[in-house]
């Protein structure tokens, strides 16, 4: 093993955590930025309906950006893209900067999403084994910084402008200077062909894979506080141990699920998780109380922490001479079940409650065993 792979794999790795802590920053604190705007409840939802557009055309293209300028570069772009788009939430004046700021945002996170799985495919292929889940849980654990640094921030009445120009800046040059100085040299395989090709009919079932995951983990990620305070009545602190459970066990397991992956197949590791999840659903759904929808929820994250980073890692196996588009075309399906989700699970919890309306994210997140041997290829193998 090269020290340059080394040197890419921790450079990768901290890139994820400064995408996940910068959009952790302006989730921990969407209601400073709610009052310091003045906007109605609303208007917050019409600019989150702008920070999903900006997402959804960033996904959609991801692909032809990585085709156009490789996966550093794109990191590069995106990071400055979202860490900039911090500070423009932030002093937006009215609702229309405020709307166009958060477009900022989401095309920023889009774009590095996709290009840092796109490098961590690279280095993976590099390493010749699996590591792709390892980076996703610094994704995570970037969350819990930028979100507790953000709860820090609130407590001490820190102004929103001053957080987010600050937080901005700082997690912008650790991405700069872990891309501009240790990722991988030389452009991706596929970089440079066509830009807008079709995916492989191979990466069919790894988008449906990625779509399901991701709407079991947003269903723990926009439901969880509600569902634990209105179904099962839990205090305001008891409610936020749902997404806190979820989100630890989601890094213990990215931690190892390569090495499990190695160890056991991807086949049977993706239909084990799958059991777990659906089990920690049902816990959730079947015993409402408190206690134990902590307790789901956290058995949901053992679940679903590795669906996600293992499709990725098998979809650029999938399509060995494009890596990076073929990660993109998946990732976009997957963020496709982020959008979904908030509806989906809103639109039924008006006719039969939150508590049953939970059961579509079950739903889903079983399919994932029918799928599973859809994930079989061959195995990593080490760039020449």
């Amino acid at each position: 093993m090269t020290g340059e792979l080394r040197r890419a794999r921790w450079a990768v790795s901290a890139v994820f955590a400064v995408c996940g802590a910068a959009f952790a920053t302006w989730l921990a604190r969407v209601p400073a930025v709610q009052a310091r705007v003045g906007l109605t409840t609303g208007e917050l939802a019409v600019g989150l309906f702008g920070l999903a557009a900006g997402s959804v055309v960033t996904l959609v293209s991801a692909g032809a950006v990585l085709a156009r300028i490789g996966s550093r570069a794109a990191v590069v772009v995106g990071a400055a893209v979202l860490c900039g788009g911090l500070p423009l939430v932030a002093f937006a004046p009215n609702l229309p900067f405020f709307v166009a700021a958060l477009v900022v945002l989401g095309v920023g996170n889009s774009l590095l999403d996709v290009s840092m799985n796109a490098h961590a495919a690279r280095v993976e292929e590099g390493y010749g084994r699996p590591i792709f889940a390892g980076f996703h849980a610094f994704w995570n654990i970037g969350g819990l910084v930028g979100s507790g640094a953000g709860a820090v921030m609130e407590a001490w009445h820190v102004p929103v402008t001053a957080h987010f120009s600050c937080a901005g800046a700082v997690w912008l040059a650790i991405a700069l200077l872990a891309a501009v100085s240790w990722f991988l040299r030389g452009p991706d395989r596929g970089q440079g062909e066509a830009a807008f090709a079709l995916p492989s009919r191979a990466l069919v079932p790894l988008g449906v894979i990625a779509f399901c995951g991701f709407v079991a983990e947003g269903a723990v990620n926009s439901w969880s506080a509600v569902y634990l305070a209105d179904v099962t009545g839990a205090t305001p602190a008891l409610a936020s141990l749902g997404y806190f459970a979820f989100s630890s066990t989601m890094i213990a397991v990215r931690a190892v699920a390569d090495r499990i992956v190695v160890r056991v197949g991807v086949v049977s590791f993706m239909r084990a998780v799958t059991v777990v999840a659906v089990a920690g659903f049902a816990l959730v759904i079947l015993v409402p109380t408190p206690v134990a929808g902590v307790i789901g929820f956290a058995v949901v994250g053992l679940g679903v922490a590795g669906m996600v980073p293992v499709a990725w890692s098998v979809a650029s196996r999938k399509q060995p001479d494009a890596p990076g588009q073929a990660v993109a075309a998946v990732a976009a399906c997957g963020y496709f079940g982020f959008l979904v989700e908030p509806v989906l699970v809103g639109a039924l919890a008006e006719g039969m409650g939150l508590r049953w309306a939970m059961v579509s994210a079950v739903v889903f997140t079983a399919a994932v065993y029918l799928l599973a041997p859809s994930m079989r290829s061959s195995p990593v193998k080490s760039a020449p």
